[in-house]
């Protein structure tokens, strides 16, 4: 008898299903949003992050079952000048056009056409979108964020104030630990696969120099153009995403005898992991000597 009551309350468990928030749910793009949406909202909204972990924001193509859900969303704050966002805002727009879209980049202050020379050609780049690199372009993001928040649900503009303040004195002190770290560098050039820390390089005086051209593999020619300078310039590591092939990487690892470090620029834990970014790179000029 306890046997059969027991497994009719699994049953009955089955059949209700998950239980449905009646919080406002608020869409973002990557997850890096995701802790600054919670760092202003704090518990009061659900957040749903469109680009999931390992994939990657320039190629990211939606699933039905996100479409789905996305009707029911109050608000889609988005994170600017993304393949993904570039692809997908229209689509979702048509098919749900009760949903609310914020770019919380409008008042970045892009990175773009930037020349790089190889031999004797110069390859010129569009935009850079990986604002969320800088804590100087996260405070104005969270401005636009706060923004988005207060405008969908004005009733708590009071808490938004509060909690964005607080968040941008954590901004402020980020940048004081990653200011004092990267001062101590004797050298600020770093090798990367994927240039996804441009805009950390441009706030503390680094200089990236990146493995991928135009977000294409590297060709032979310029990966024994990036050996030569890598062995001129004592360099010995080279930072890959976690979510690239590590291959080309570990070849050039090889070739320069150094080694490969993986980081995270899309770490949902986005103030630690440029903390931990810093202290990589920093870690790295100890290699190198």
């Amino acid at each position: 008898m306890k046997k059969l009551l027991t497994f009719i309350f699994m049953i009955s468990l089955a059949c209700s299903g998950p239980q449905k928030s009646d919080k406002p749910s608020i869409a973002v793009t990557i997850l890096p949003q995701k802790q600054f949406v919670e760092k202003l909202a704090g518990n009061l909204v659900d957040i749903q992050v469109l680009v999931p972990p390992g994939a990657s924001p320039e190629l990211y193509a939606l699933m039905p079952s996100q479409m789905t859900s996305l009707s029911a969303t109050l608000a889609w704050i988005g994170i600017g000048k993304v393949g993904f966002e570039e692809g997908w805002v229209d689509k979702i727009r048509e098919s749900n056009p009760k949903l609310k879209y914020f770019d919380s980049s409008l008042q970045a202050d892009w990175i773009a056409g930037e020349e790089e020379v190889h031999g004797d050609h110069v390859h010129l780049h569009g935009i850079d979108p990986h604002i969320w690199s800088s804590p100087a372009e996260v405070r104005k993001i969270a401005r636009e964020t706060s923004n988005a928040l207060t405008e969908v649900l004005p009733e708590h503009q009071a808490e938004f104030a509060k909690n964005l303040a607080r968040f941008e004195q954590e901004i402020d002190q980020l940048d004081t630990e990653l200011s004092q770290t990267f001062a101590q560098l004797p050298t600020k050039k770093f090798l990367i696969f994927h240039p996804a820390l441009t805009y950390l390089a441009r706030d503390y005086g680094l200089e990236q120099v990146a493995m991928e051209v135009d977000g294409k593999e590297p060709s032979p020619r310029h990966l024994k153009e990036l050996a030569e300078m890598a062995k001129n310039e004592n360099i010995k590591a080279i930072f890959v995403q976690k979510e690239f092939n590590m291959e080309n990487a570990r070849q050039m690892a090889n070739e320069i005898g150094g080694q490969v470090i993986q980081i995270d620029p899309l770490n949902e834990n986005w103030a630690d992991e440029l903390r931990s970014i810093a202290q990589k790179i920093s870690q790295a000029e100890a290699i190198q000597e």
